[in-house]
């Protein structure tokens, strides 16, 4: 049975290769399970877009290789099969002790550069962003992003991202060891736009002021246009959960506004324009 009292789905040519599989956890784009060793996890999509042998491929190109054992169609499935990695989402109280070693996580990942960054994706985010949001007060939000945009302060070389640098995408061991999952959305980016999503997806577990003085000690310096260029990909980011809520999960958008909104704010107040 599923944890939610389902009967668990059959996968007679994945086990009969790696055991009987357990429901672990779901999420809204995939399931994952367990081998009866505990040793291997297998991550089943819920789409057919090849999503297992991106994410194959995006964590070997992050250095991950040794934990893919193998992308899989089977059983009418696809799925990544995986080392099982012993440990849990990142909470409030891990987060002090895990920064040490995200910093050098994203310090390797982001240390090739690439091409300039693709900005017009980022303008017409900024577009729907305004048409959807024109009801709520947030010009200033905006423009911490559209006046270094229009000054050419964000274009700069992209470097290889996770993009979706949330809690429950970071686990740690008890031994304090940190993995980075759920590779899905990795793409070549701003490095800074990484560092604004871990800020507002995890480090925000945090205090405001504790929450910013952990994202700035990721930057590669804290010269004034490097601080720019962050507040700019802040406000760009809580803009974005602005935007997610109320085209995803509408019920939620009023509750989500006012702390959204007080970090941003935050931010804005402390980072220079």
């Amino acid at each position: 049975m599923t944890p939610g009292g389902l009967p668990s789905p059959r996968f007679p040519v994945l086990e009969a290769r790696l055991g009987p599989l357990t429901p672990m956890d779901q999420g809204m784009q995939s399931r994952v399970y367990a081998t009866p060793d505990g040793e291997v996890v297998v991550k089943v999509y819920r789409n057919q877009q090849g999503d297992h042998r991106l994410e194959a491929q995006n964590m070997r190109r992050a250095g991950l290789g040794e934990w893919v054992l193998g992308a899989v169609e089977a059983d009418g499935v696809e799925a990544l099969v995986m080392r099982r990695f012993t440990g849990h989402s990142l909470t409030a109280a891990d987060v002090p002790a895990a920064l040490p070693r995200l910093r050098e996580i994203l310090a390797e990942l982001h240390r090739e550069r690439g091409e300039p960054v693709d900005l017009r994706r980022m303008r017409e985010r900024l577009r729907r962003f305004r048409r959807a949001l024109a009801a709520y007060p947030l010009d200033d939000l905006f423009d911490a992003v559209e006046e270094p945009l229009e000054r050419g302060l964000l274009d700069r070389p992209s470097a290889f991202c996770h993009l979706d640098l949330w809690q429950d995408n970071i686990m740690i061991a008890p031994d304090g060891e940190v993995l980075v999952i759920d590779w899905t959305k990795a793409a070549w980016d701003d490095p800074l736009r990484d560092i604004a999503l871990l800020k507002t997806g995890t480090l925000d577990l945090l205090s405001p002021d504790a929450s910013l003085g952990a994202a700035l000690t990721f930057l590669p310096d804290q010269s004034h246009t490097t601080l720019t260029c962050l507040r700019a990909y802040l406000a760009h980011t809580y803009l974005h959960d602005l935007y997610w809520f109320l085209m995803n999960e509408p019920y939620e958008f009023d509750g989500q506004r006012g702390p959204k909104l007080s970090r941003a704010r935050h931010v804005l107040a402390r980072l220079p324009g």
